[in-house]
């Protein structure tokens, strides 16, 4: 039954720490050549199976698609005119990006609609004991879909030509479809050229109209507006406006930032008032630094809250010889309480003093920000008015002008695009724009039966092959990243800044059958797991001094990571090999020593922090020579506070002097504080990481925890590792076997 021992309150004790500098968390460096070398040898078979799969399937798509859907390819050029040079206002010299640009709009143009729908009126689509009569009947509902879709338009670079194709199993069909296709589109060309000439000339008519019109409106505008006022004049005044504009804004800025920190304390001082008048201790004005620091300062208080701890210690000391209902007990009680009334007399009246104090100055502040806010965004609205003024009558001017210059332009252009039109195909080499931009080169004609096109091995097999590759290893990698645990000693190495002193190996990974693997050095001290702990043992022996490791604390970052495993197994190997130890249960949450340790005492290193036994007398000797342990002892109500005493420090200090090596059992690291408290106490401290459980980054946090205490990590033991087969630890493993084996023949 675990028992509760009282203590009575200590003043805060603060504690030295190890003055050195706070090392950076480690950047996680990229993967090495190493890594995924390891990667790809742990999932080798995942992806050899992938690329057999992969590859596998894409060879039968192949097989299949060539005996059963074997395509063939018709194939058309149709011949793209550019347009006359004086409809296009450049040389008769054609440049490449004028070719290619007539070409891509033209080859826009193949699928339009009308285009689809003529090719149902050609010649051989209508005939219906055609192959293309027949593929016109068993499409027509659908004809433009279809079309669109199975037609293929190209450009042939430096060259005025399109190509139109179609790829399909109807050998017979595919010409006479894509003959239909470019006849229908050279008409539609032609059509549009006919049509186009005269809108075009409207057009041109009607833009020079309305250009006209607001030509003679703007320069009515503009002349009304610069006869207000010089425009070199509202320059000026506009360079003055902006100058003031920008100081302003500057300004109100920093008016800004000072009236934001006003409001906040004074909504700081608000709530923390509105707290203490409420009772609420956590969000009080009371805890305000500045409150805080006077009542530290105030010479009465410090000099009752002095007589009450006097009176307190006097109370516990009449408790013990007197009894609780003695008479001078309850006197000293009667002491206590009127103390404690003085007490909360008087920091009443220091906090109301306070408070009013720094409540007025913070409104003040406040107030003043606010004003001056203000006065500042009055002149900046005025300001921008003016600026704004000015910059739309400027601005109206400067685009009065530019309009004008550029109607001027248009009105050009559109007299010369006037004369080009009617002088069109007079001139000599535009007789065949006449006809229509586009005309057919070469027409389609019937494929030969071994002139296939699809399916295209050489494509296909090695997209298999890449996909395969690819799927695979990605397949390893992506596995291989989304387990942030800790797994193997390369995961420390690369990304945590701590040194590795041991690893020790999965009970299920062992042969022996272990019934408790905390005791395992005793239980079986030939098996792999007690070697794991003397190469542990050494590694730490060899460390650093034996002065500056004497006292030594063993923790972990969350509970079940193997960390009383740990330390029990290191400290009876370090007794068998002939040093005192001295093993302590310093866990006052579950503490597990006494459990493994049935003769031990109860009474333990709580019972002589608070004073009640003296260490040594609760220090018990075990079945393994030169190691002793002491149990945790009944759990106190405060262990942070015991465990960062100065009776804590006398005693680690004593116990050093006495034994070779002493041994703490802490608490996890993460989930309690005794454990960060307790490490700025001993000379170092052990970090059990668990393999397969904990992360990278609550290793990593543990480290910094430590560190930013200044206690000293002398390095990682890695609890728990699995071995896997064929890997480099289970051949360790059958190698230590069999070594074994043959020194006992």
């Amino acid at each position: 039954m675990t028992t509760m021992i009282p203590t009575h309150e200590q003043s805060p004790q603060l504690t030295t720490l190890v003055k050195r500098p706070l090392q950076p968390s480690p950047v996680v460096s990229g993967i090495t050549p190493k890594e995924i070398w390891r990667i790809i040898r742990k999932r080798k078979w995942m992806i050899i199976l992938s690329f057999v799969i992969c590859v596998a399937v894409m060879g039968t798509v192949t097989l299949l698609w060539w005996n059963f859907a074997k395509g063939f390819t018709a194939e058309a050029l149709l011949s793209v005119t550019p347009p006359p040079a004086s409809m296009m206002q450049i040389s008769p010299q054609y440049s490449k990006d004028v070719v290619e640009r007539n070409k891509q709009s033209q080859a826009a143009l193949v699928k339009h609609q009308t285009v689809l729908r003529g090719v149902a009126e050609d010649d051989r689509m209508k005939d219906e004991n055609t192959a293309a009569g027949k593929w016109l009947k068993k499409h027509r509902n659908d004809l433009e879909r279809e079309l669109e879709d199975e037609i293929n338009i190209s450009l042939m670079p430096n060259t005025n030509l399109i190509r139109l194709s179609m790829t399909g199993t109807d050998r017979e069909a595919l010409a006479d479809i894509v003959n239909a296709m470019a006849n229908s589109f050279v008409k539609y060309t032609r059509e549009i050229t006919r049509r186009g000439r005269t809108s075009t000339e409207k057009k041109f008519k009607d833009e020079r109209t309305t250009l006209i019109a607001r030509r003679d409106a703007i320069r009515r505008e503009l002349a009304s507006s610069t006869g207000r006022e010089n425009v070199a004049a509202m320059l000026g005044r506009q360079n003055t406006v902006a100058a003031e504009l920008l100081y302003l804004t500057r300004e109100i800025g920093e008016a800004e930032a000072e009236r934001s920190m006003a409001e906040t304390a004074m909504a700081t001082f608000k709530e923390g008032l509105d707290a203490y008048e409420k009772g609420q201790k956590e969000k009080s004005i009371a805890n305000d630094p500045q409150i805080v620091q006077m009542l530290d300062m105030d010479f009465t208080l410090r000099g009752l809250k002095n007589q009450q701890a006097g009176l307190e210690t006097s109370l516990y000391n009449a408790v013990q010889k007197f009894g609780g209902k003695h008479r001078q007990v309850r006197n000293i009680e009667g002491m206590i309480q009127a103390v404690k009334k003085q007490i909360e007399s008087r920091t009443k009246e220091v906090l109301v003093t306070q408070i009013s104090m720094v409540g007025q100055i913070r409104w003040m502040q406040w107030e003043g920000a606010k004003n001056r806010l203000a006065d500042l965004e009055d002149r900046r609205n005025k300001a921008r008015a003016s600026a704004k003024d000015l910059q739309k009558l400027l601005g109206d001017i400067e685009v009065y002008r530019q309009e004008l210059d550029n109607i001027q332009i248009e009105l050009a252009g559109i007299e010369k695009k006037l004369r080009d039109l009617r002088m069109l195909g007079s001139r000599p080499g535009e007789e065949r724009y006449e006809t229509g931009p586009v005309t057919i080169e070469a027409y389609a004609t019937l494929p030969r039966e071994d002139d296939w096109t699809r399916p295209n091995v050489v494509v296909l097999m090695p997209i298999g092959v890449v996909l395969g590759l690819m799927v695979g290893f990605g397949l390893a990698f992506l596995l291989e990243f989304m387990d942030t645990s800790v797994k193997s000693p390369s995961d420390l190495a690369r990304r945590v800044d701590l040194p590795m002193l041991g690893m020790v190996p999965h009970a299920d990974d062992l042969d022996e059958d272990i019934s408790d693997f905390r005791r395992v050095s005793l239980l079986a001290p030939h098996s792999p797991a007690s070697e794991a702990f003397r190469q542990i043992r050494t590694n730490l022996l060899f460390s650093g001094p034996e002065q500056q490791r004497r006292s030594l604390l063993v923790t972990s970052p969350a509970p079940q990571d193997g960390r009383t495993t740990v330390v029990v197994n290191l400290a009876t190997s370090m007794a068998q090999s002939g040093r005192k130890v001295l093993l302590v249960d310093a866990n006052f949450h579950r503490p597990a020593i006494a459990e493994m340790f049935s003769k031990a005492s109860d009474a333990g290193l709580s019972s002589a922090l608070v004073g009640q036994t003296a260490w040594r007398d609760v220090v018990s000797t075990t079945e393994v020579p030169n190691l002793s342990v002491m149990t945790s002892g009944p759990l106190p109500p405060n262990p942070t506070d015991l465990l960062g005493s100065e009776a804590m420090s006398k005693i680690i200090s004593e116990m050093t002097d006495e034994y070779d090596q002493v041994f703490f059992d802490g608490s996890p690291l993460m989930v309690v504080a005794d454990s960060c408290v307790l490490g700025t106490k001993v000379d170092g401290v052990i970090l059990v990481v668990r393999a397969g459980v904990n992360s990278v980054g609550i290793v990593q946090r543990s480290n910094e925890r430590l560190s930013r205490l200044g206690a000293r990590v002398f390095g990682v033991v890695l609890q728990g590792i699995r071995s896997t087969a064929g890997g480099y630890l289970r051949k360790n493993y059958e190698t230590f076997y069999e070594y074994h084996q043959k020194s006992q023949t």
